[in-house]
Protein backbone atom coordinates (compact mmCIF):
# COMPACT_ATOMS: atom_id res chain seq x y z
CA UNK A 1 0.00 0.00 0.00
CA UNK A 2 1.42 3.39 -1.00
CA UNK A 3 1.86 6.19 1.50
CA UNK A 4 -1.03 8.11 -0.13
CA UNK A 5 -3.36 5.10 0.15
CA UNK A 6 -2.34 4.58 3.77
CA UNK A 7 -3.09 8.24 4.52
CA UNK A 8 -6.48 8.03 2.82
CA UNK A 9 -7.33 4.84 4.78
CA UNK A 10 -6.35 6.48 8.06
CA UNK A 11 -8.45 9.58 7.35
CA UNK A 12 -11.47 7.43 6.46
CA UNK A 13 -11.09 5.45 9.70
CA UNK A 14 -10.92 8.64 11.75
CA UNK A 15 -14.08 9.95 10.07
CA UNK A 16 -15.94 6.77 11.05
CA UNK A 17 -14.51 6.73 14.59
CA UNK A 18 -15.48 10.32 15.47
CA UNK A 19 -19.24 9.58 15.81
CA UNK A 20 -18.46 6.40 17.74
CA UNK A 21 -16.30 8.25 20.26
CA UNK A 22 -18.93 10.98 20.51
CA UNK A 23 -21.64 8.39 21.22
CA UNK A 24 -19.51 6.74 23.88
CA UNK A 25 -19.00 10.11 25.54
CA UNK A 26 -22.70 10.84 25.26
CA UNK A 27 -23.58 7.45 26.78
CA UNK A 28 -21.45 8.22 29.82
CA UNK A 29 -23.27 11.47 30.54
CA UNK A 30 -26.74 10.51 29.31
CA UNK A 31 -29.18 9.81 32.12
CA UNK A 32 -31.67 6.97 32.33
CA UNK A 33 -34.01 9.05 34.48
CA UNK A 34 -34.29 12.80 35.04
CA UNK A 35 -36.46 14.70 37.50
CA UNK A 36 -36.92 18.30 36.32
CA UNK A 37 -38.29 21.60 37.60
CA UNK A 38 -38.89 20.94 41.26
CA UNK A 39 -37.48 21.64 44.69
CA UNK A 40 -34.77 19.06 45.38
CA UNK A 41 -33.87 18.99 49.08
CA UNK A 42 -30.44 17.37 48.83
CA UNK A 43 -29.63 17.05 52.57
CA UNK A 44 -25.98 17.41 51.61
CA UNK A 45 -23.52 19.02 54.05
CA UNK A 46 -24.91 22.47 53.17
CA UNK A 47 -28.53 21.31 53.05
CA UNK A 48 -28.59 22.84 49.58
CA UNK A 49 -31.72 23.12 47.46
CA UNK A 50 -31.56 22.23 43.76
CA UNK A 51 -34.09 22.05 40.92
CA UNK A 52 -33.41 18.74 39.25
CA UNK A 53 -31.57 15.44 39.47
CA UNK A 54 -30.25 12.96 36.92
CA UNK A 55 -29.89 9.21 37.38
CA UNK A 56 -27.80 6.72 35.44
CA UNK A 57 -28.49 3.07 36.10
CA UNK A 58 -29.06 3.04 39.87
CA UNK A 59 -26.85 5.94 40.96
CA UNK A 60 -27.22 9.70 41.09
CA UNK A 61 -25.43 11.24 38.14
CA UNK A 62 -25.90 14.88 39.10
CA UNK A 63 -28.11 17.33 40.97
CA UNK A 64 -28.39 20.98 39.98
CA UNK A 65 -30.41 23.50 38.04
CA UNK A 66 -32.90 22.27 35.48
CA UNK A 67 -30.85 23.81 32.67
CA UNK A 68 -27.74 21.93 33.81
CA UNK A 69 -29.56 18.63 34.24
CA UNK A 70 -31.18 18.88 30.79
CA UNK A 71 -27.70 18.34 29.36
CA UNK A 72 -27.95 14.74 30.55
CA UNK A 73 -31.14 14.02 28.60
CA UNK A 74 -30.96 11.76 25.57
CA UNK A 75 -33.77 10.32 23.44
CA UNK A 76 -33.82 7.27 25.73
CA UNK A 77 -34.05 9.24 28.98
CA UNK A 78 -37.21 8.94 31.03
CA UNK A 79 -38.15 12.43 32.21
CA UNK A 80 -40.46 13.37 35.05
CA UNK A 81 -41.71 16.94 35.14
CA UNK A 82 -41.90 17.67 38.87
CA UNK A 83 -44.16 20.68 38.28
CA UNK A 84 -42.51 22.46 41.23
CA UNK A 85 -43.13 19.59 43.61
CA UNK A 86 -40.54 18.48 46.16
CA UNK A 87 -37.92 15.73 46.05
CA UNK A 88 -36.45 14.31 49.25
CA UNK A 89 -33.70 11.74 49.63
CA UNK A 90 -35.43 8.37 49.99
CA UNK A 91 -36.98 8.33 53.47
CA UNK A 92 -35.70 5.66 55.86
CA UNK A 93 -37.51 4.43 58.95
CA UNK A 94 -34.73 3.76 61.45
CA UNK A 95 -36.70 1.45 63.74
CA UNK A 96 -39.54 -0.73 62.52
CA UNK A 97 -41.07 -4.19 62.50
CA UNK A 98 -42.11 -5.18 58.98
CA UNK A 99 -43.08 -8.66 60.13
CA UNK A 100 -45.51 -7.20 62.68
CA UNK A 101 -46.92 -4.74 60.13
CA UNK A 102 -47.52 -7.67 57.82
CA UNK A 103 -49.36 -9.46 60.59
CA UNK A 104 -51.49 -6.40 61.26
CA UNK A 105 -52.41 -6.11 57.58
CA UNK A 106 -53.17 -9.79 57.08
CA UNK A 107 -54.22 -11.11 60.51
CA UNK A 108 -56.89 -10.44 63.13
CA UNK A 109 -56.62 -6.71 63.87
CA UNK A 110 -58.41 -5.02 66.78
CA UNK A 111 -56.56 -1.69 66.77
CA UNK A 112 -59.79 0.26 66.26
CA UNK A 113 -61.60 -1.31 69.21
CA UNK A 114 -62.01 1.45 71.77
CA UNK A 115 -63.05 -0.83 74.65
CA UNK A 116 -62.53 -4.34 75.94
CA UNK A 117 -66.19 -5.08 75.23
CA UNK A 118 -65.64 -4.29 71.54
CA UNK A 119 -62.66 -6.64 71.46
CA UNK A 120 -64.74 -9.46 72.90
CA UNK A 121 -67.41 -8.82 70.25
CA UNK A 122 -64.80 -9.00 67.46
CA UNK A 123 -63.32 -12.20 68.84
CA UNK A 124 -66.81 -13.72 69.03
CA UNK A 125 -67.26 -12.97 65.32
CA UNK A 126 -63.82 -14.36 64.50
CA UNK A 127 -64.60 -17.61 66.34
CA UNK A 128 -67.43 -18.25 63.87
CA UNK A 129 -64.89 -18.35 61.03
CA UNK A 130 -62.57 -20.81 62.79
CA UNK A 131 -62.58 -24.52 63.39
CA UNK A 132 -62.65 -25.74 66.98
CA UNK A 133 -59.12 -25.68 68.39
CA UNK A 134 -57.80 -23.30 65.72
CA UNK A 135 -55.70 -20.41 67.00
CA UNK A 136 -56.87 -16.79 66.82
CA UNK A 137 -53.74 -14.66 66.70
CA UNK A 138 -53.72 -10.88 66.32
CA UNK A 139 -54.04 -7.80 68.46
CA UNK A 140 -52.98 -4.12 68.63
CA UNK A 141 -55.20 -3.26 71.62
CA UNK A 142 -54.31 -0.26 73.77
CA UNK A 143 -55.94 0.00 77.18
CA UNK A 144 -54.67 3.56 77.67
CA UNK A 145 -57.24 4.58 75.04
CA UNK A 146 -60.14 2.94 76.89
CA UNK A 147 -62.33 4.72 79.43
CA UNK A 148 -61.20 2.32 82.17
CA UNK A 149 -57.43 2.66 81.44
CA UNK A 150 -57.07 -0.75 83.13
CA UNK A 151 -55.52 -3.99 81.92
CA UNK A 152 -58.24 -6.45 80.84
CA UNK A 153 -59.06 -9.76 82.52
CA UNK A 154 -59.56 -12.79 80.30
CA UNK A 155 -62.94 -14.00 81.69
CA UNK A 156 -65.20 -12.33 79.11
CA UNK A 157 -62.78 -13.19 76.32
CA UNK A 158 -62.67 -16.84 77.40
CA UNK A 159 -66.47 -17.04 77.55
CA UNK A 160 -66.59 -15.81 73.94
CA UNK A 161 -63.96 -18.32 72.76
CA UNK A 162 -64.11 -21.45 74.92
CA UNK A 163 -62.73 -23.84 72.29
CA UNK A 164 -60.20 -21.65 70.45
CA UNK A 165 -56.89 -20.46 71.93
CA UNK A 166 -56.64 -16.65 71.58
CA UNK A 167 -53.48 -14.52 71.65
CA UNK A 168 -53.86 -10.75 71.28
CA UNK A 169 -50.69 -8.64 71.42
CA UNK A 170 -50.84 -5.14 72.87
CA UNK A 171 -50.05 -2.29 70.46
CA UNK A 172 -46.43 -2.01 71.65
CA UNK A 173 -45.76 -5.74 71.38
CA UNK A 174 -44.50 -5.85 74.99
CA UNK A 175 -47.54 -7.54 76.47
CA UNK A 176 -50.38 -9.76 75.35
CA UNK A 177 -53.85 -10.86 76.41
CA UNK A 178 -54.68 -14.57 76.13
CA UNK A 179 -57.78 -16.56 76.95
CA UNK A 180 -58.24 -19.56 79.23
CA UNK A 181 -57.73 -22.05 76.40
CA UNK A 182 -54.33 -20.53 75.59
CA UNK A 183 -53.38 -20.53 79.27
CA UNK A 184 -54.25 -24.22 79.49
CA UNK A 185 -52.20 -25.08 76.39
CA UNK A 186 -49.20 -23.23 77.84
CA UNK A 187 -49.69 -24.78 81.29
CA UNK A 188 -50.04 -21.40 82.99
CA UNK A 189 -51.97 -21.40 86.26
CA UNK A 190 -51.87 -19.86 89.72
CA UNK A 191 -48.75 -21.84 90.59
CA UNK A 192 -46.74 -20.78 87.54
CA UNK A 193 -43.84 -18.52 88.55
CA UNK A 194 -42.86 -15.45 86.57
CA UNK A 195 -40.23 -16.32 83.97
CA UNK A 196 -36.99 -14.37 84.00
CA UNK A 197 -37.63 -11.01 82.32
CA UNK A 198 -41.41 -11.44 82.32
CA UNK A 199 -44.53 -11.13 84.46
CA UNK A 200 -47.72 -13.17 84.60
CA UNK A 201 -50.26 -10.70 85.96
CA UNK A 202 -52.56 -12.44 88.44
CA UNK A 203 -55.84 -11.78 90.22
CA UNK A 204 -56.03 -11.42 94.00
CA UNK A 205 -56.78 -15.14 94.25
CA UNK A 206 -53.60 -15.97 92.29
CA UNK A 207 -55.31 -16.98 89.06
CA UNK A 208 -53.82 -15.48 85.87
CA UNK A 209 -55.69 -12.49 84.43
CA UNK A 210 -54.58 -13.48 80.94
CA UNK A 211 -52.19 -10.52 80.60
CA UNK A 212 -48.56 -11.53 80.05
CA UNK A 213 -45.71 -9.02 80.09
CA UNK A 214 -42.53 -9.28 78.04
CA UNK A 215 -40.87 -12.70 78.24
CA UNK A 216 -43.97 -14.23 79.80
CA UNK A 217 -45.53 -13.95 76.34
CA UNK A 218 -43.11 -16.61 75.10
CA UNK A 219 -44.80 -19.19 77.33
CA UNK A 220 -47.74 -19.06 74.91
CA UNK A 221 -46.01 -18.10 71.66
CA UNK A 222 -43.96 -21.30 71.67
CA UNK A 223 -47.22 -23.18 71.08
CA UNK A 224 -48.21 -21.27 67.94
CA UNK A 225 -48.62 -23.35 64.78
CA UNK A 226 -45.45 -23.14 62.64
CA UNK A 227 -45.37 -20.54 59.88
CA UNK A 228 -44.42 -21.59 56.36
CA UNK A 229 -42.00 -19.61 54.19
CA UNK A 230 -44.85 -18.93 51.78
CA UNK A 231 -47.04 -17.47 54.52
CA UNK A 232 -44.18 -15.25 55.71
CA UNK A 233 -43.73 -13.78 52.24
CA UNK A 234 -47.48 -13.34 51.86
CA UNK A 235 -47.54 -11.01 54.86
CA UNK A 236 -44.19 -9.24 54.25
CA UNK A 237 -44.86 -8.17 50.66
CA UNK A 238 -48.14 -6.30 51.36
CA UNK A 239 -46.43 -4.56 54.27
CA UNK A 240 -43.54 -3.47 52.05
CA UNK A 241 -45.99 -2.23 49.43
CA UNK A 242 -47.79 -0.19 52.07
CA UNK A 243 -44.52 1.40 53.18
CA UNK A 244 -43.52 2.24 49.62
CA UNK A 245 -46.86 3.98 49.14
CA UNK A 246 -46.09 6.03 52.24
CA UNK A 247 -42.79 7.20 50.68
CA UNK A 248 -40.34 4.93 52.48
CA UNK A 249 -37.39 3.56 50.52
CA UNK A 250 -35.73 1.69 53.37
CA UNK A 251 -36.15 0.58 56.95
CA UNK A 252 -34.15 -0.78 59.88
CA UNK A 253 -35.72 -4.06 60.97
CA UNK A 254 -35.44 -4.30 64.76
CA UNK A 255 -34.83 -8.02 65.10
CA UNK A 256 -34.66 -10.78 62.49
CA UNK A 257 -34.03 -14.50 62.65
CA UNK A 258 -31.62 -16.50 60.53
CA UNK A 259 -34.65 -17.82 58.66
CA UNK A 260 -35.87 -14.30 57.89
CA UNK A 261 -32.42 -13.34 56.60
CA UNK A 262 -32.63 -16.28 54.21
CA UNK A 263 -36.13 -15.27 53.09
CA UNK A 264 -35.15 -11.64 52.51
CA UNK A 265 -32.32 -12.89 50.32
CA UNK A 266 -34.81 -14.98 48.35
CA UNK A 267 -37.07 -11.98 47.77
CA UNK A 268 -34.10 -9.92 46.60
CA UNK A 269 -32.96 -12.70 44.26
CA UNK A 270 -36.50 -12.77 42.85
CA UNK A 271 -36.48 -8.96 42.47
CA UNK A 272 -39.56 -8.74 44.70
CA UNK A 273 -38.26 -6.63 47.59
CA UNK A 274 -39.01 -2.99 46.76
CA UNK A 275 -37.15 -1.42 49.70
CA UNK A 276 -33.77 -1.66 51.35
CA UNK A 277 -33.59 -3.37 54.74
CA UNK A 278 -30.90 -2.87 57.35
CA UNK A 279 -31.65 -5.80 59.63
CA UNK A 280 -30.63 -6.30 63.23
CA UNK A 281 -30.03 -9.89 64.30
CA UNK A 282 -32.70 -10.65 66.90
CA UNK A 283 -31.90 -11.41 70.50
CA UNK A 284 -33.82 -14.68 70.31
CA UNK A 285 -31.28 -15.91 67.77
CA UNK A 286 -28.27 -15.38 70.02
CA UNK A 287 -26.98 -18.68 71.45
CA UNK A 288 -26.37 -19.12 75.16
CA UNK A 289 -23.74 -16.74 76.38
CA UNK A 290 -21.01 -19.32 77.02
CA UNK A 291 -20.98 -20.43 73.39
CA UNK A 292 -18.88 -18.90 70.63
CA UNK A 293 -20.77 -15.64 70.10
CA UNK A 294 -18.01 -14.20 67.91
CA UNK A 295 -18.35 -16.95 65.29
CA UNK A 296 -22.14 -16.76 65.43
CA UNK A 297 -22.12 -13.01 64.78
CA UNK A 298 -19.45 -13.25 62.11
CA UNK A 299 -21.32 -16.02 60.27
CA UNK A 300 -24.56 -14.02 60.22
CA UNK A 301 -23.04 -10.69 59.24
CA UNK A 302 -24.20 -9.48 55.81
CA UNK A 303 -22.16 -6.58 54.45
CA UNK A 304 -23.97 -6.04 51.16
CA UNK A 305 -26.53 -8.26 49.52
CA UNK A 306 -28.21 -7.38 46.25
CA UNK A 307 -26.75 -3.91 45.78
CA UNK A 308 -27.29 -2.96 49.43
CA UNK A 309 -30.87 -4.17 49.56
CA UNK A 310 -29.96 -6.23 52.65
CA UNK A 311 -27.36 -5.66 55.32
CA UNK A 312 -27.08 -7.37 58.70
CA UNK A 313 -24.45 -5.53 60.69
CA UNK A 314 -25.88 -5.24 64.20
CA UNK A 315 -27.61 -7.11 66.99
CA UNK A 316 -30.91 -6.07 68.59
CA UNK A 317 -31.22 -6.57 72.35
CA UNK A 318 -34.35 -6.00 74.42
CA UNK A 319 -33.51 -4.64 77.88
CA UNK A 320 -36.61 -3.25 79.62
CA UNK A 321 -40.31 -3.12 78.83
CA UNK A 322 -42.69 -0.43 77.57
CA UNK A 323 -44.13 2.62 79.27
CA UNK A 324 -47.74 1.83 78.38
CA UNK A 325 -47.63 -1.53 80.16
CA UNK A 326 -45.47 -0.15 83.02
CA UNK A 327 -42.57 -2.39 82.09
CA UNK A 328 -40.04 0.35 81.34
CA UNK A 329 -37.35 0.21 84.06
CA UNK A 330 -36.87 3.07 86.54
CA UNK A 331 -34.89 3.54 89.72
CA UNK A 332 -38.00 4.79 91.52
CA UNK A 333 -41.57 3.48 91.54
CA UNK A 334 -44.16 4.40 88.95
CA UNK A 335 -46.20 7.32 90.21
CA UNK A 336 -49.43 5.48 89.39
CA UNK A 337 -48.27 2.01 90.46
CA UNK A 338 -46.44 2.08 93.82
CA UNK A 339 -44.07 -0.83 94.31
CA UNK A 340 -43.45 -1.24 90.57
CA UNK A 341 -40.17 -0.04 89.09
CA UNK A 342 -40.58 -1.89 85.80
CA UNK A 343 -38.54 -4.88 84.72
CA UNK A 344 -35.34 -5.92 82.99
CA UNK A 345 -35.61 -8.72 80.46
CA UNK A 346 -31.87 -9.44 80.43
CA UNK A 347 -28.98 -8.54 82.74
CA UNK A 348 -26.47 -5.71 82.26
CA UNK A 349 -23.72 -8.34 82.24
CA UNK A 350 -25.43 -10.11 79.35
CA UNK A 351 -25.37 -6.86 77.37
CA UNK A 352 -21.68 -6.43 78.20
CA UNK A 353 -20.77 -9.92 76.99
CA UNK A 354 -22.77 -9.55 73.78
CA UNK A 355 -21.03 -6.22 73.16
CA UNK A 356 -17.60 -7.77 73.59
CA UNK A 357 -18.29 -10.46 70.99
CA UNK A 358 -20.02 -8.00 68.64
CA UNK A 359 -17.10 -5.57 68.68
CA UNK A 360 -14.69 -8.34 67.76
CA UNK A 361 -17.00 -9.44 64.94
CA UNK A 362 -17.43 -5.87 63.62
CA UNK A 363 -21.11 -5.80 64.54
CA UNK A 364 -23.06 -2.99 66.16
CA UNK A 365 -25.33 -3.40 69.18
CA UNK A 366 -28.75 -1.72 69.31
CA UNK A 367 -30.63 -2.12 72.60
CA UNK A 368 -34.26 -1.34 73.42
CA UNK A 369 -34.24 0.96 76.48
CA UNK A 370 -37.13 3.17 77.56
CA UNK A 371 -36.94 3.92 81.29
CA UNK A 372 -34.19 5.81 83.13
CA UNK A 373 -32.79 2.66 84.74
CA UNK A 374 -32.84 0.78 81.45
CA UNK A 375 -30.98 3.56 79.64
CA UNK A 376 -28.41 4.11 82.38
CA UNK A 377 -27.53 0.46 82.97
CA UNK A 378 -27.28 -0.16 79.23
CA UNK A 379 -24.96 2.83 78.83
CA UNK A 380 -22.73 1.48 81.59
CA UNK A 381 -22.59 -1.95 79.91
CA UNK A 382 -21.72 -0.36 76.56
CA UNK A 383 -19.00 1.79 78.09
CA UNK A 384 -17.47 -1.15 79.94
CA UNK A 385 -17.24 -3.19 76.74
CA UNK A 386 -15.91 -0.26 74.69
CA UNK A 387 -13.17 0.45 77.18
CA UNK A 388 -11.94 -3.12 76.87
CA UNK A 389 -12.44 -3.25 73.10
CA UNK A 390 -11.84 0.29 71.77
CA UNK A 391 -13.73 1.00 68.55
CA UNK A 392 -13.77 4.69 67.59
CA UNK A 393 -16.60 4.18 65.05
CA UNK A 394 -18.73 1.58 66.85
CA UNK A 395 -22.09 3.34 66.30
CA UNK A 396 -23.74 1.50 69.18
CA UNK A 397 -27.35 2.57 69.47
CA UNK A 398 -29.98 2.74 72.16
CA UNK A 399 -33.37 2.17 70.59
CA UNK A 400 -36.04 4.55 71.93
CA UNK A 401 -33.97 6.32 74.64
CA UNK A 402 -37.29 7.73 75.79
CA UNK A 403 -36.78 8.75 79.43
CA UNK A 404 -33.30 9.83 80.52
CA UNK A 405 -31.57 12.34 82.81
CA UNK A 406 -29.13 15.13 82.04
CA UNK A 407 -26.17 13.05 83.24
CA UNK A 408 -27.26 10.26 80.90
CA UNK A 409 -27.34 12.60 77.92
CA UNK A 410 -23.77 13.53 78.81
CA UNK A 411 -22.77 9.85 78.76
CA UNK A 412 -24.44 9.34 75.39
CA UNK A 413 -22.41 12.24 74.04
CA UNK A 414 -19.09 11.39 75.68
CA UNK A 415 -19.11 7.86 74.27
CA UNK A 416 -20.95 8.65 71.02
CA UNK A 417 -23.88 6.32 71.69
CA UNK A 418 -26.59 7.01 69.12
CA UNK A 419 -30.11 7.73 70.45
CA UNK A 420 -32.39 6.07 67.89
CA UNK A 421 -35.79 7.65 68.53
CA UNK A 422 -39.36 7.68 67.26
CA UNK A 423 -41.03 11.11 67.34
CA UNK A 424 -44.60 9.82 67.32
CA UNK A 425 -43.96 7.91 70.55
CA UNK A 426 -43.79 11.30 72.26
CA UNK A 427 -47.10 12.53 70.92
CA UNK A 428 -48.80 9.20 71.70
CA UNK A 429 -47.43 8.92 75.24
CA UNK A 430 -47.75 12.56 76.31
CA UNK A 431 -51.40 11.99 77.28
CA UNK A 432 -50.49 9.60 80.11
CA UNK A 433 -46.76 9.87 80.81
CA UNK A 434 -47.01 12.42 83.62
CA UNK A 435 -49.51 10.17 85.41
CA UNK A 436 -47.09 7.26 84.94
CA UNK A 437 -43.84 8.79 86.17
CA UNK A 438 -44.58 12.27 87.52
CA UNK A 439 -43.78 15.68 86.09
CA UNK A 440 -40.14 15.85 87.27
CA UNK A 441 -39.02 12.75 85.37
CA UNK A 442 -40.62 14.13 82.19
CA UNK A 443 -38.03 16.91 81.89
CA UNK A 444 -35.80 14.69 79.76
CA UNK A 445 -38.54 12.61 78.15
CA UNK A 446 -38.09 12.31 74.39
CA UNK A 447 -35.26 14.81 74.85
CA UNK A 448 -34.45 15.50 71.21
CA UNK A 449 -33.08 19.01 71.67
CA UNK A 450 -30.89 17.90 74.56
CA UNK A 451 -29.36 15.12 72.46
CA UNK A 452 -28.91 17.39 69.43
CA UNK A 453 -27.29 20.12 71.51
CA UNK A 454 -24.92 17.45 72.84
CA UNK A 455 -23.74 16.89 69.27
CA UNK A 456 -25.55 13.63 68.58
CA UNK A 457 -27.51 12.71 65.44
CA UNK A 458 -30.99 11.28 66.00
CA UNK A 459 -31.99 8.61 63.49
CA UNK A 460 -35.78 8.73 63.40
CA UNK A 461 -38.25 5.93 62.96
CA UNK A 462 -41.79 5.02 63.87
CA UNK A 463 -41.56 1.58 65.52
CA UNK A 464 -44.35 0.61 63.12
CA UNK A 465 -46.85 -0.90 63.55
CA UNK A 466 -46.79 0.41 67.12
CA UNK A 467 -47.16 3.81 65.45
CA UNK A 468 -48.14 4.66 61.89
CA UNK A 469 -45.58 3.93 59.18
CA UNK A 470 -46.30 7.36 57.65
CA UNK A 471 -42.96 9.21 57.99
CA UNK A 472 -44.64 12.60 57.67
CA UNK A 473 -46.45 11.97 60.94
CA UNK A 474 -43.02 11.58 62.49
CA UNK A 475 -41.66 14.77 60.93
CA UNK A 476 -44.74 16.67 62.14
CA UNK A 477 -44.39 15.27 65.68
CA UNK A 478 -40.69 16.13 65.76
CA UNK A 479 -41.23 19.82 64.98
CA UNK A 480 -44.46 20.39 66.94
CA UNK A 481 -44.66 17.83 69.80
CA UNK A 482 -48.41 18.07 69.25
CA UNK A 483 -51.15 15.62 68.32
CA UNK A 484 -52.97 15.90 64.99
CA UNK A 485 -55.42 18.38 66.52
CA UNK A 486 -52.51 20.73 67.41
CA UNK A 487 -52.70 19.95 71.15
CA UNK A 488 -51.23 21.09 73.45
CA UNK A 489 -51.10 24.65 72.15
CA UNK A 490 -47.32 25.12 72.05
CA UNK A 491 -46.36 21.48 72.11
CA UNK A 492 -45.57 19.16 75.01
CA UNK A 493 -42.25 20.31 76.51
CA UNK A 494 -41.64 22.53 73.46
CA UNK A 495 -38.06 23.18 74.53
CA UNK A 496 -37.23 19.71 73.17
CA UNK A 497 -38.53 20.25 69.62
CA UNK A 498 -36.46 19.63 66.49
CA UNK A 499 -36.37 22.14 63.67
CA UNK A 500 -37.49 21.11 60.17
CA UNK A 501 -34.07 20.43 58.75
CA UNK A 502 -33.24 18.22 61.72
CA UNK A 503 -36.48 16.28 61.35
CA UNK A 504 -35.75 15.64 57.66
CA UNK A 505 -32.20 14.58 58.51
CA UNK A 506 -33.61 12.16 61.07
CA UNK A 507 -35.42 10.21 58.34
CA UNK A 508 -32.59 10.51 55.80
CA UNK A 509 -28.89 11.10 56.43
CA UNK A 510 -28.97 10.38 60.18
CA UNK A 511 -30.86 7.14 59.60
CA UNK A 512 -28.27 6.21 56.98
CA UNK A 513 -25.44 7.13 59.37
CA UNK A 514 -26.87 4.87 62.09
CA UNK A 515 -26.57 1.97 59.62
CA UNK A 516 -23.04 2.85 58.39
CA UNK A 517 -24.64 3.85 55.07
CA UNK A 518 -24.13 7.61 54.93
CA UNK A 519 -21.70 7.26 52.00
CA UNK A 520 -24.28 5.53 49.81
CA UNK A 521 -27.69 6.72 51.08
CA UNK A 522 -29.42 9.54 52.92
CA UNK A 523 -28.74 12.52 50.64
CA UNK A 524 -29.02 13.47 46.99
CA UNK A 525 -25.39 13.62 45.91
CA UNK A 526 -23.43 12.31 42.95
CA UNK A 527 -22.52 8.65 43.25
CA UNK A 528 -25.10 7.72 45.87
CA UNK A 529 -27.93 5.30 45.21
CA UNK A 530 -30.90 6.85 43.41
CA UNK A 531 -33.49 6.60 46.19
CA UNK A 532 -36.02 9.46 46.20
CA UNK A 533 -39.33 10.37 47.79
CA UNK A 534 -41.29 12.85 45.65
CA UNK A 535 -44.08 14.71 47.46
CA UNK A 536 -46.71 17.31 46.68
CA UNK A 537 -45.60 20.07 49.06
CA UNK A 538 -42.56 21.79 50.48
CA UNK A 539 -42.43 20.48 54.04
CA UNK A 540 -39.73 23.01 54.91
CA UNK A 541 -42.13 25.93 54.53
CA UNK A 542 -45.79 24.83 54.69
CA UNK A 543 -47.85 25.26 57.85
CA UNK A 544 -46.96 22.39 60.24
CA UNK A 545 -50.43 20.84 60.16
CA UNK A 546 -50.23 20.58 56.35
CA UNK A 547 -47.30 18.19 56.68
CA UNK A 548 -49.76 15.60 58.00
CA UNK A 549 -51.58 15.49 54.67
CA UNK A 550 -48.47 15.19 52.52
CA UNK A 551 -49.15 13.11 49.42
CA UNK A 552 -46.45 10.88 47.98
CA UNK A 553 -46.26 11.23 44.20
CA UNK A 554 -43.39 8.85 43.48
CA UNK A 555 -41.23 6.48 45.48
CA UNK A 556 -38.04 5.68 43.60
CA UNK A 557 -35.64 3.01 44.84
CA UNK A 558 -32.38 2.10 43.14
CA UNK A 559 -33.33 4.27 40.17
CA UNK A 560 -36.66 2.49 39.62
CA UNK A 561 -40.14 3.85 40.23
CA UNK A 562 -41.65 1.54 42.84
CA UNK A 563 -44.75 3.67 43.42
CA UNK A 564 -46.52 6.28 41.35
CA UNK A 565 -49.58 8.14 42.59
CA UNK A 566 -52.71 7.96 40.50
CA UNK A 567 -52.76 11.76 40.67
CA UNK A 568 -49.71 12.18 38.43
CA UNK A 569 -49.47 11.69 34.70
CA UNK A 570 -47.73 8.79 33.06
CA UNK A 571 -44.02 8.86 33.86
CA UNK A 572 -42.99 7.44 30.49
CA UNK A 573 -42.68 10.94 29.11
CA UNK A 574 -41.26 11.24 25.63
CA UNK A 575 -38.78 14.10 25.87
CA UNK A 576 -39.10 16.84 23.24
CA UNK A 577 -36.73 15.63 20.52
CA UNK A 578 -36.35 19.14 19.10
CA UNK A 579 -34.55 20.18 22.28
CA UNK A 580 -30.79 20.01 22.27
CA UNK A 581 -29.03 17.44 24.43
CA UNK A 582 -25.41 16.43 24.90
Amino acid sequence: MTKIKRLLFLCTAIIYLIPLVSCQKQDKTAADLVLLDGKVITVDSDFSIQEAVAVKENKILAAGTSSDIKKHISPKTQVIDLEQNTVLPGLIDAHAHMNSLGEELTSFNIRNCQSYEKIVEQVQKEVRTKKQGEWIIGGRWDHTQWDTKQFPVHDALSAASPHNPVYLARVDGNSALVNQKALEIAGINQDTPNPEGGVIIKKQNGEPTGVLLNRAMNLVKTHFPPETDKNWKQKILPAVDDCVRKGLTGWHEAGVSEREIRLYKELIDQNRLKMRVYAMLGEQEIPVIDQDLYSFFKNNRVENYGDHFLEVKSIKLFFDGALGSRGAAFFRDYADDPGNKGLLRITPDYIYQVCQAALKADMGVNTHCIGIRGNRLCLESYIRALKENPAPDHRFRIEHAQIVRKQDVDLFSEHQIIPSMQPTHCTSDMTFIEDRIGEKRCQYAYAWRSFLDAGLPIPCGSDFPVESNNPFYGIYAAITRQDHDRNPENGWHPEQKMNREEAVKGFTIWAAYAAFQENILGSIEKGKYADFTVIDRDILTVEPEKILNTQVLYTIVNGKIQFQSEHVSNTDIEYNKTMEYD
